[in-house]
């Protein structure tokens, strides 16, 4: 884009918002201050806590006690928004300011059709029904989802995230804003998806001449799509100026430190890998069927096979990286393995032992073989245990000696990088990167070879994200551990993988060395997911 030659749409000075709690006044948003030019976009980024999220709401006007915006102008034109009662608020939002959510799903009615929310949006601000109805149908058309009669009548459960996103962008545009506030507007879609989705923000910013306030924690989204950036720390903006010259050469130590830790897709590939002796798993044309013991009302579910014929092998030190997107059996074949779903065809073996069966004894051995650590780590431990009670549990069912747990939880912690004092706090007094390493130590508390790291940081900040990918690499070359890594992110996949699986519907339809997948990959969905994937170079943005 050109330099702006036209006024600022939007102007924030000096924005502050506190958040008063028992010990302390927060300043969540300290000082901040931005212009935004029409058809310009302009990025926020930071880490969680940073105020992003909290800058944009309280443009809105949307935040609520303990917090208050306790100073500052928001200029909307030549309105100062904190000036304007309620009711005149209520004017402004949706039909001058609107404001894409991160979660589709949560921004929608589940118990209403997807057209009458459009009208709704439509209707607040004035339109007849007849003309409501009308724009409702070109604003679904705009958005590019097919077939706007048959989508104005379904509702938002019949259609996957990307569709829902496309709704939602929909509402937003429904009364022609000025200012268009996206809040992590692609995190929770798959990469190809997520592509559509940048795709539709462009040729919106483009047709519309919208001005765009993007908030993210995604350098890639960034480089591809912002014409400007703002990076916030601590409720403070700390380093501010044209995308390709804070990308290419921060300043500030806390942006240098951000770009340091993101993963990239031309970052240099892990040294290749030989297998020394047999896998320590090995699943052969492995099927599950989903509906299996499930019935309809009058007679048993047809099979569904979210599983279906997979062959994948995982050797001591070795790390193959399972990637696709949501849907096409990642986590089902995980869950498979350990035991959490039944087999249908082929077989499981952990250690060489065939364990398909999965007996009591073969699901002991797969126990001791085999662990999980799961994507959220603060849902995956007990919120009335301490961490301490959670690995000592895991220890006493791998069988270790009741006057050893204590010790070998000490050192488990310490393999993880925690101090052994921490033994002793709960769940919420963790971070996320915290909370992740003691999944990982009670993990290794049964002394398994293998490893299934399902999604195990797509749920941390970048810079924690760098910790937890660092200290994989670290316990996978101590103890010769062998990771089924499952991610979407194809990024991190490339940092820490020897070999690559993609699986679409059920299959595997790519597998080779990390190299072989991301210089030559053969299949075609697997060339889509690579080019759907943001690159942090600015020069190659569309």
């Amino acid at each position: 884009m050109t330099a702006p030659t036209h006024a600022p749409v939007l102007q924030v000075d000096a924005l502050v918002t506190t958040f008063t709690t028992p010990d302390e006044v927060v300043r969540a948003v300290d000082d901040v201050s931005f212009v935004l030019y029409p058809g310009r976009i302009l990025g926020i980024v930071g880490e969680s806590g940073s105020g992003k999220s909290v800058t944009a709401r309280s443009i809105m006007r949307m935040v609520h006690a303990p917090g208050r915006v306790e100073s500052g102008c928001i200029m909307l034109g030549d309105r100062d928004l904190r000036n304007l009662d309620e009711r005149a608020m209520r004017s402004v939002r949706g039909r001058d300011v609107a404001m894409i959510f991160q979660d589709p799903q949560a921004a929608l009615n589940p118990v209403i059709k997807i057209g009458d929310q459009i009208i709704e949006s439509l209707q607040i601000h004035g339109m007849g029904a007849k003309k409501a109805k009308a724009r409702a149908l070109e604003l679904l058309s705009q958005v590019g989802i097919p077939n706007p009669e048959e989508a104005f009548e379904r509702y938002q459960h019949q259609y996957s995230g990307g569709m829902r996103q496309r709704v939602v962008i929909a509402i937003a545009l429904a009364n022609n804003p000025s200012v268009l506030i996206a809040d992590e507007p692609t995190t929770a879609l798959d990469v190809t998806i997520q592509a559509q989705i940048l795709e539709l923000l462009r040729k919106l910013r483009t047709d519309l001449g919208i001005a765009i306030l993007l908030i993210t924690h995604d350098m890639g989204v960034v480089a591809e799509m912002c014409d400007d950036v703002l990076v916030m720390y601590k409720g403070k903006v700390v380093e501010r100026g044209p995308t390709a010259k804070v990308l290419a050469a921060p300043e500030h130590e806390y942006t240098i430190s951000l770009m340091n830790a993101v993963p990239r897709m031309d970052s240099p590939l892990r040294a290749p890998f030989e297998p020394s002796g047999p896998p320590a798993l090995e699943v052969s044309d492995l099927r599950t069927d989903v509906n299996a013991g499930q019935r309809s009302v009058f007679r048993r579910k047809a099979p569904f096979y979210a599983v279906d014929g997979v062959s994948i092998a995982v050797h001591p030190g070795e790390t193959v990286a399972l990637v696709g997107e949501s849907g096409c059996g990642k986590s089902t074949l995980s869950r498979t393995i350990v035991g959490i779903y039944g087999s249908a065809g082929g077989t499981i073996r952990v250690g060489g032992r065939d364990v398909t069966a999965m007996t009591p004894a073969d699901r002991r051995h797969v126990t001791r073989g085999v662990q999980y650590v799961f994507q959220d780590p603060y849902s995956s431990l007990n919120p009335r245990r301490t961490a301490g009670q959670s690995i000592e549990e895991a220890l006493r069912v791998a069988g270790t000696p009741a006057s050893k747990i204590r010790e070998r939880s000490i050192e488990l912690m310490r393999t993880v990088g925690l101090p052994a004092e921490h033994l002793d706090r709960y769940p919420y007094a963790f971070s996320g990167g915290q909370r992740q390493r003691i999944g990982i130590a009670r993990a290794l508390a049964g002394k398994a070879k293998v490893l299934v790291l399902d999604e195990p940081v797509s749920a941390l900040d970048v810079s924690i994200q760098a910790e937890i990918l660092d200290l994989l690499m670290r316990l996978q070359a101590e103890h010769g551990l062998g990771y089924l890594f499952i991610s979407h992110d194809l990024a991190v996949v490339r940092e820490i993988s020897h070999r690559v699986a993609v699986m679409y519907k059920g299959k595997i339809v790519e597998q080779g060395t990390t190299q072989e997948i991301f210089e030559a990959a053969r299949d075609p969905y697997t060339q889509r997911l690579l080019a759907s994937t943001p690159k942090l170079d600015v020069e190659d943005r569309p």
